[in-house]
C-alpha cells in the first residue's frame, strides 16, 4: 500500500505528555534529562538492579514509546536459552514485550502506549503514572532470571524458573 499519513488529524495538547512524564518523575526526585521536546531519558535503581529508561513520544500517533535497557549482558553461551525464554516472558505479559538484540546481549523491554483520546491533565497523570509503574514492576519481577542468564556458570531450567516465580518480600 502507497500513500501518506497526512490525512491524520495532528494532536494538539494542551500540555505535552511528556511533561506530565517530568512531573512524575520530579515528585519521586529521580533524576532525569529531557534530551528534547520528545525524549526523557533516566537511569532508575529497580528492585534488584539498575535500568537506562527512554521515553519516546511520537506527535503523529499520539504515542508513548518507553524503553528499559536492563544494565546486564546475557552471557554468550546463553544466547538461545535467552530467546526461548523471552518468547516465554512476553506470552505472559499484557502491556510490552522483552527483546534481546544481538550484538549487544542486553535485555530491553518496550511499550508502545496509544494515547489519542486521553485528555491532558490529571487524567493523562494518572495514566502515565500507572503505565510507568507497570513497567518497572515487569522489569522488576523478569530481573532474576536475566541475572541468572547473565551469570557465567551453568544453569538449569529449575533455576529459570525459580528465577521467575513471583516473591512475597525480600530478605
Amino acid at each position: 500500500m502507497t500513500g501518506t499519513v497526512s490525512a491524520r488529524k495532528k494532536l494538539r495538547f494542551d500540555d505535552h505528555p511528556l511533561d506530565g512524564v517530568e512531573d512524575i518523575l520530579g515528585r519521586q526526585e529521580w533524576h532525569y534529562a529531557r534530551l528534547n521536546r520528545n525524549e526523557i531519558f533516566m537511569d532508575l535503581r529497580g528492585q534488584y538492579g539498575s535500568y537506562n529508561i527512554l521515553f519516546l513520544w511520537e506527535d503523529d500517533m499520539a504515542a508513548l514509546q518507553i524503553g528499559v535497557e536492563y544494565h546486564l549482558r546475557i552471557h554468550d553461551a546463553a544466547y538461545q536459552e535467552a530467546c526461548c525464554l523471552i518468547n516465554e516472558m512476553n506470552g505472559q505479559i499484557w502491556a510490552g514485550r522483552f527483546v534481546l538484540a544481538g550484538e549487544t546481549m542486553i535485555p530491553t523491554y518496550r511499550a508502545v502506549h496509544l494515547l489519542r483520546h486521553i485528555q491532558t491533565g490529571r487524567e493523562m497523570t494518572n495514566i502515565l503514572e500507572d503505565l510507568l509503574t507497570l513497567t518497572i514492576d515487569e522489569c522488576d519481577a523478569h530481573y532474576p532470571a536475566f541475572m541468572v542468564l547473565a551469570s557465567e556458570k551453568t544453569h538449569d531450567e529449575e533455576q529459570l524458573a525459580l528465577a521467575l516465580m513471583p516473591v512475597a518480600g525480600m530478605s
